[in-house]
């Protein structure tokens, strides 16, 4: 059974380390260097082109935003979790998050409150089957409803930190075949083609403008 008060708790104990990294301007220790490609993403996994890539960033092009956990860096993204290849977006509560590909809403669930039980999220499903969630909605949050069909850079909803969230943030992960309920089968890696190389996906402490696309 998955202890879900136990990755809540190790999920603060990783963010705050890496806040607080971040606010003395020092670089994450050697044991979690992700500024370097070898250690970056899951080992032995193959990575789409991020400069052919259909994803951009789930936010509006001219805004910039620094990422927590990423794939691989960190329980619960850890390799052969659920989360394996989830990435965190560090947003405040009320953040426009936009549609990341052109498809189609499955499902929606905007009823819980910031810091409780209930994770909001916004499922698309896109032209290849992917199943791209966008979780921790906050309360009332989402800006689409089920069966609408969305273009690339359209408002999903805003950010929040409901569910499982221990700060504010957003937390994207692509899954496949309608598998969207936690603990889901298989996460999968996604890059994206509107900001800086990227290329095995984000990296944990890196701040990514969205452009142009």
């Amino acid at each position: 059974m998955i202890d879900l008060e136990a990755m809540k708790i190790v999920k603060i104990i990783s963010i705050v380390l890496l806040i607080t990294s971040c606010n003395n301007n020092e670089t994450i220790t050697d044991d979690i260097n992700f500024q370097d490609d070898a250690s970056a993403g899951c080992p032995g996994v193959f990575y789409p082109d991020w400069q052919t890539s259909s994803h951009v960033l789930p936010y509006p092009v001219g805004q910039s935003y620094t990422i927590g956990l990423s794939h691989c860096s960190g329980f619960p993204h850890i390799e052969g979790e659920p989360d394996q290849f989830a990435i965190d977006f560090i947003m405040d509560v009320g953040t426009l998050v936009t549609a990341s590909r052109l498809g189609t809403i499955m499902f929606v669930e905007e009823s819980g409150l910031d810091f409780e039980s209930v994770n909001n999220m916004v499922v698309l499903r896109d032209e290849d089957g992917y199943f791209l969630q966008y979780q921790h909605l906050t309360h009332n949050g989402a800006l689409v409803e089920e069966g609408d069909i969305v273009q690339i850079g359209d408002p999903i909803g805003y950010s929040g930190a409901s569910g499982l969230a221990s700060y504010p943030h957003l937390h994207f992960v692509a899954t496949r075949f309608g598998d969207w309920m936690f603990p889901y089968t298989q996460s999968y890696p996604i890059t994206f083609s509107n900001t800086t190389e990227n290329s095995r996906s984000l990296l944990q402490g890196e701040t990514y403008e969205a452009f142009p696309y």
